[in-house]
């Protein structure tokens, strides 16, 4: 008997002890319900269920890949959180691919509080990012693979034509529709979507 205002949530964690304690701590207070349990994202995917929340220990995803967490989890909403459990050293680009970050040595009430403010702050950010999780325009893809050859702003701007105040509102755009922030993380996302290949120009 769930509430129907609980935040559904998901863990992905290879550890069962991890995976459970997290689940009896975030129930605990009443707000969180987890509503699925799963050692690998692949169990995750296969599932396709509707969550809130999904925590995902980074460690799970490939070292090329954490750059673009989203990108793993295509079938995930744009409103869906994806938080990191986070209990060992984890760069700061890795994280910056996810909404937040929990850390295990944490009691339920901090892991709690930490969870709420983390939904509440990415709940306003999507609603005033509308387009979050929308298709690239053809013009935003050039700019993509121009900041994926690691082109620098003015660079793109002389060789697309284009003001530097609108190479930066591209850029802007880019990081908004694909959650991603980090250069790295741009390119890799170019790169999985074949919008540019390993070799050189």
């Amino acid at each position: 008997m769930s509430a129907p205002n609980r935040n559904r949530v998901a863990v992905v964690e290879p550890s069962p002890a991890l995976r459970q304690g997290l689940k009896l701590l975030l129930e605990e207070g009443g707000e969180f319900a987890v509503t699925g349990v799963y050692a690998d994202t692949a169990s995750l995917t296969g599932e396709g269920r509707d969550f809130d929340i999904v925590l995902i220990n980074p460690c799970l995803i490939g070292c090329f890949r954490r750059f673009a967490v989203r990108s793993l989890l295509p079938e995930l909403p744009a409103e869906t959180l994806v938080a990191a459990i986070v209990y060992g050293y984890v760069d700061a680009e890795t994280l910056g691919s996810f909404d937040g970050a929990l850390d295990i040595y944490d009691d339920g009430p901090k892991l709690t509080r930490k969870l709420q403010n983390m939904a509440s702050t990415h709940r306003g950010h999507q609603t005033t990012s509308a387009e979050a999780g929308a298709e690239l325009s053809d013009r935003e893809k050039e700019i993509l693979i121009s900041v994926a050859k690691g082109m620098t702003n003015k660079e793109i701007a002389d060789r697309h034509f284009i003001s530097i105040h609108t190479v930066i509102s591209h850029r802007k755009n880019i990081t908004r529709k694909t959650g991603i922030k980090t250069i790295s993380g741009l390119t890799l996302y170019a790169m999985f979507n074949n919008l540019i290949s390993q070799e050189a120009e």
